[in-house]
């Protein structure tokens, strides 16, 4: 039992691993215009999509992601694709088993809504980071006043949690290769507990190593923009369409119902 549920949680460790790699080292394929208005929009539909009643938004918003993800899909080959539907995945396994209890109890409709609502907003913040790149995403922030030191600790976190997935793995593999897991149950936890004692001391450790590297290279505060010079393109245009198909059907519904 404990080596199916090593499995399980290397897995889950890989996949956080290779998703949190992919979005911090991901520059994004276009390079937005307007960064604080890509992320004005993203931030008005996810919360439109989170707090109606109706699903029609969350449909809305799932099928203006359609395009987005499309796009980025075709300049990526092989693994790189399964990274970028990697966290919508998730997304979609841990909405389902939250809302068992839902689904048991015979709410089918609340389930199926809290779902969708779940699946779209992980849609839509998934398809416009992948597109602009999260270092867009930051410069939007920073130009809406955000403090430059909260958006590089987003970079820190980012650069630090596929590092601190990896040493997870590290201890997993060495606990297996010692042959700790056919233990018995009490002395499982006890050796956990030491590995987690021991996982907490490196993880401070490499995050000072980490925040010392990014600073003395100029990665995490002093970086020159990213931004486009440009006008709007159709690829950039992409990165409104998710937040604006939601609003176009929540103000349609209004519409409608009047």
């Amino acid at each position: 039992m404990t080596r199916g549920l090593d499995r399980a949680v290397e897995g889950l460790l890989e996949g956080l691993r290779d998703a949190t790699t992919t979005l911090a080292m991901g520059e994004g394929v276009v390079y937005p215009h307007r960064p604080e208005l890509v992320f004005l929009t993203l931030v008005a539909g996810v919360t439109l999509v989170s707090s109606t009643d109706s699903i029609f938004p969350a449909l809305a918003g799932l099928a203006g992601s359609i395009a987005p993800l499309v796009y980025i899909l075709s300049v990526h080959r092989g693994r790189g694709r399964w990274l970028v539907v990697q966290p919508l995945v998730y997304a979609i396994v841990a909405s389902f088993i939250i809302s068992l209890p839902l689904i048991l109890g015979g709410s089918h409709s609340e389930a199926v809504s809290f779902i969708l609502r779940i699946t779209a907003s992980a849609a839509m913040v998934m398809s416009v980071a992948r597109l602009v790149g999260w270092r867009s995403l930051a410069e939007g922030m920073q130009r809406l006043g955000v403090p430059r030191e909260f958006t590089g600790s987003m970079y820190l976190v980012l650069r630090y949690t596929p590092l601190l997935a990896a040493e997870v793995l590290r201890l997993l593999v060495a606990r297996r290769a010692r042959s700790l897991s056919g233990r018995g149950l009490r002395e499982e936890w006890r050796l956990l507990a030491t590995a987690v004692g021991e996982l907490l001391t490196r993880s401070v450790q490499r995050a000072l190593v980490l925040s010392m590297a990014l600073e003395a290279r100029n990665l995490s505060y002093n970086r020159p923009s990213l931004a486009g010079r440009g006008g709007i393109s159709l690829s950039e245009a992409l990165a409104y369409l998710p937040s604006m198909t939601v609003i176009a059907a929540l103000g349609l519904s209004l519409v409608a119902g009047h």
